[in-house]
């Protein structure tokens, strides 16, 4: 039953009235006039998960008597808290009261507990240095994720929703760097893509650009091309059948449990704490942190480069001035430990880089090949390692 529901939340938009069941047709018509897209897709899920849970059709659940209509809601939301997903617990109750409300039931009369009191969890900002870091020891799509996530400042829903026919013409060239502009057509792919309506421009760096060229490439080498319509980062998923899964948006905690094995990876002390969210704050450091040729960056282009609703006529003139912008962008500092990476630096990323390929013991095996070889570098040495555990032949090369 829950995996019908699933089905149907891939194929009912846009037009969500349209559920064969007669309860949550109701519902979500009632939601439609009342709330938004994004929040009628997290109670839609949320009633999928529940009808497995409860083993029942969402129909056949409004008919049962009352008394086994509070016990099933109660143990499923309870069941979240006991595994301390408060929050999720909290949102389950108000998803199922409000499909109860709808179909008729008087939901302050029901003998519910919804208080689910629970304490924001704590997030890790990465700095600069850490954020490179996950980009040397993730793959060609998550180095690009990663790097355009911590260019932009795009929130999670966002940057899952850009197609890559949005980007085409600019990447497809070398220009530099890479206009995004997020609109409220955006909400068409991802419901909550564009927060409270706000349209506005950002940017993808040097980096980010060479990352995101690298990964195209890839992709149109492996698939032949790539269709405008199809998404910049589509969905991985196995649930989705391999020849939609270009045109099906990621979903956001599959991009953020992809984020926290990266910066696990790359040695990061607090890596469980970090999301997407995360790297949209390290993009705001650095444009706290001023130009690299002296100077802080106006609030007001902070802001609008962050997405924030500005007052008055103050955003039409940012829209209208795009490539000023593009400019003073470019003029911040996005290289990691300041000017660049330090010696020290680039080598624990290579070091992290080998590890990710499977090889174990990097150390031991760095200081035994500096014992046999003295006058070589640890660079050298990593490098050594590395042909010799994948099984590459080694080639002289003349100075």
């Amino acid at each position: 039953m829950g995996r019908r529901f699933f089905e149907e939340v891939l194929r009912l938009s846009p037009d969500w009235s349209s559920s064969e069941y007669v309860s949550v047709s109701r519902w979500i018509r009632r939601l439609l006039r009342r709330g938004s897209r994004s929040t009628l897709l997290s109670y839609f899920k949320l009633l999928a998960w529940f009808v497995e849970y409860a083993g029942v059709s969402p129909d056949d659940f409004v008919r049962l008597p009352k008394r086994e209509v509070e016990r099933l809601v109660q143990d499923f939301c309870d069941d979240y808290c006991v595994r301390g997903r408060r929050a999720m617990a909290a949102n389950a109750m108000k998803a199922l009261r409000s499909f109860l409300k709808a179909n008729g039931f008087r939901v302050d009369e029901l003998d519910l507990d919804g208080d689910y009191r629970w304490m924001r969890r704590p997030e890790y900002v990465p700095t600069k240095d850490e954020v490179y870091r996950m980009a040397a020891v993730a793959g060609l799509k998550w180095r690009a994720i990663i790097l355009c996530l911590f260019q932009s400042g795009l929130r999670n829903s966002a940057l899952r929703a850009l197609t890559y026919g949005m980007l085409k013409d600019q990447i497809e060239s070398d220009v530099v760097p890479i206009k995004v502009h997020v609109t409220e057509e955006l909400r068409k792919i991802v419901p909550d893509a564009c927060k409270e309506g706000v349209e506005y421009w950002t940017f993808f760096g040097r980096e980010a650009c060479e990352a995101l060229r690298q990964y195209i490439a890839y992709r149109k080498e492996v698939q032949g091309g790539i269709e405008d319509d199809e998404l910049l980062f589509p969905s991985d998923s196995r649930r989705v059948p391999r020849e939609l899964r270009g045109k099906v948006p990621m979903d956001k905690w599959s991009l953020t449990r992809q984020l926290k094995r990266i910066a696990r990876k790359a040695g990061i002390k607090q890596w469980r704490y970090l999301r997407a969210h995360s790297l949209r704050k390290t993009f705001r450091a650095v444009l706290d942190a001023g130009y690299v040729d002296g100077g802080q960056m106006a609030e007001d282009d902070k802001e609008y480069l962050m997405g924030h609703k500005l007052p008055g006529s103050k955003a039409p003139y940012h829209n209208a001035n795009v490539d000023v912008l593009a400019e003073r962008y470019m003029r911040l500092n996005w290289a990691p430990g300041g000017a660049g990476m330090s010696r020290e630096q680039l080598l624990e990323a290579i070091k992290a880089f080998a590890k990710s390929l499977g090889i174990r013991d990097i150390e031991i095996k760095i200081r035994k090949v500096l014992e046999e070889n003295p006058e070589m570098s640890e660079e050298e040495a990593v490098g050594l390692i590395v042909r010799e555990e994948l099984g590459i032949k080694l080639m002289e090369a003349k100075a």
